[in-house]
């Protein structure tokens, strides 16, 4: 059985943080955001589930607020372009910025497309978020 056939029977959550300097995620939008609300050093914060399909497949990538506004910006655009991120920050500064592009190689944005739907199944938000879920009670 393969890793990713053995991810699917075991579960885990479908979930992407940018948690390192330099981390990029390319991604396609695939749904509606979700508000997750949890704590953070013991203060309540609040980040947003977006549903994304990268090259890999289904994901949640959790963002905070700043970014999401940004992203929301090209809402127009989700229907056909694909996006990228990059962390520009370390871990555990709470000065990172995150650079968003909008990737111009069109055979990229196609993979990804063609990625999203033949593993896309709208169900996949609902498990994600559970996961997500527990991963930010945490």
């Amino acid at each position: 059985m393969s890793w990713q056939d053995k991810a699917k029977e075991w579960g885990g959550g479908d979930v992407s943080f940018l948690s390192e300097d330099g981390e990029v995620v390319c991604f396609v939008v695939c749904g509606e955001p979700q508000l997750l609300i949890s704590k953070f050093k013991g203060t309540p914060t609040e980040r947003i589930a977006a549903p994304i399909v990268t090259l890999e497949g289904f994901s949640l990538l959790v963002i905070g607020k700043r970014l999401f506004r940004r992203l929301s910006k090209h809402e127009k655009k989700f229907k056909d372009s694909a996006f990228m991120v990059i962390r520009r920050g370390e871990s555990g500064d709470s000065n990172t910025k995150y650079e968003l592009t909008v990737i111009d190689d069109e055979r990229t944005t196609a993979n990804l497309f063609t990625t999203r739907d033949a593993e896309f199944k709208p169900a996949m938000i609902t498990e994600a978020m559970k996961a997500a879920a527990d991963i930010m009670a945490e």
